[in-house]
């Protein structure tokens, strides 16, 4: 379990890493887009690219922030029930939460070997788009990863919620 985690971890660490490189790299793409606009040159395809970064930034850093505890929680009634029934309501959430991230994986993966399989291109630019898609199942299945290894240390652990 220990390497299992660890190699998640570097995983994700490494997908947060590229996507602040994709965000910074958005927010200069915005910022030459307003300049040149003003004299008249627009960035050609800024929509287009802006979308697919921003997908696969949301997708690369999914994982990265569940380890890192940071998504948003609510737990306004839970946090007033016994342990052992906080505990169940986690492991029922993060099981519905771990099989929902794989079958999303699994069905952006494939939708990705379609867009490869019939050679689908952006309107704007033209280019090729499943290996956004590949990022995205990837990120889905790292947030699944995470989720799950929370799962297991929930019953693992003794101190756990």
């Amino acid at each position: 379990m220990e390497t299992i985690e660890k190699i998640s971890d570097l995983l994700n660490r490494w997908a947060g890493i590229i996507a602040g490189i994709i965000l910074v790299f958005m927010i200069l793409l915005t910022m030459g887009n307003i300049v040149l606009r003003r004299v008249g040159v627009p960035i050609r395809g800024t929509y287009e690219i802006m979308g697919f970064a921003g997908a696969v930034i949301t997708a690369l850093a999914m994982g990265f922030t569940q380890k890192k505890r940071e998504h948003l929680h609510v737990d306004i009634l839970i946090s007033r029930f016994p342990r052992g029934v906080k505990k169940a309501v986690f492991a029922v959430n993060n099981g519905l939460c771990t099989l929902f991230f794989l079958v999303a994986a699994w069905f952006v993966g494939r939708r990705g070997m379609t867009l490869f399989e019939t050679g689908e291109v952006s309107e704007t630019l033209r280019m090729v788009y499943y290996p956004f898609a590949f990022v995205v199942a990837f990120g889905c299945f790292l947030l699944a990863a995470m989720l799950f290894i929370d799962l297991v240390k929930l019953f693992i652990l003794k101190d756990s919620k």
